[in-house]
Formats: C-alpha cells, sequence, structure tokens
C-alpha cells in the first residue's frame, strides 16, 4: 500500500519526523495528504492535511541533527515541519550553501 500523494523523499522525511516525535502525536505518514507543492529552486514547501491534532507547541521541529543527502546536491539539504494551531502544516525543504535543487529526488540518503 503506497503512500498517496507523496512523493518518496516526502514519505521518509515523514516517517522519521513520526519516528522522533510520535511520542507527542506526531502522525503516521499514512495519514497525511499533500495538499500542495512548490518547488523554489532553493528547496520546497509541502502544504500538508492531516485529521487530529499533536501534543506539539506551534511553531517548527526538526531533524534532530539528521540532514538529506542527495547527489546532485554537495552540501545536502535539511527539513524542517511547521505546526500551526497544534497540527501538521507544512514541510520544507532547504538546500544547503546556496545550491539550486530543482525538485528531483534522486539518490538521496537521510543521514
Amino acid at each position: 500500500m503506497g503512500i498517496p500523494n507523496q512523493t518518496p523523499l516526502e514519505s521518509a522525511v515523514l516517517t522519521l519526523f513520526h519516528e522522533l516525535y510520535g511520542d507527542r502525536g506526531f502522525p503516521s505518514p499514512v495519514s497525511i495528504q499533500v495538499r500542495r507543492r512548490d518547488n523554489t529552486g532553493a528547496g520546497r514547501y509541502v502544504e500538508l492535511e492531516c485529521p487530529g491534532q499533536m501534543d506539539i507547541a506551534d511553531g517548527y521541529l526538526d531533524l534532530a541533527g539528521r540532514y538529506i543527502e542527495m547527489k546532485s546536491l554537495p552540501n545536502g539539504m535539511m527539513a524542517v515541519v511547521q505546526i500551526k494551531n497544534h497540527r501538521i502544516h507544512v514541510l520544507e525543504f532547504t538546500v544547503y550553501g546556496g545550491d539550486s535543487w530543482d525538485g528531483t529526488e534522486e539518490d538521496w540518503a537521510l543521514v
């Protein structure tokens, strides 16, 4: 069973967020829907929708020291999730070092 409308990278990152913050109510990726996706050249904004609230204050969650390596990005990239009204709101990818990214997900790893 695949996760509807998430890319493989988005799904892997959301799974890691669930592993890191699931004890505080961060939802499983299978319950998260992508509403909109915007590749910016320096990253990507992914608007998310998920029922239920979390025991997490509004603000940003990070990957707790982990980051994304990608063959086409020599400095890698990071990801954060914005929490708004105790609900998951936006998944944001940002490229490190001023590199540009066209949104193509290839040869990546979470490290």
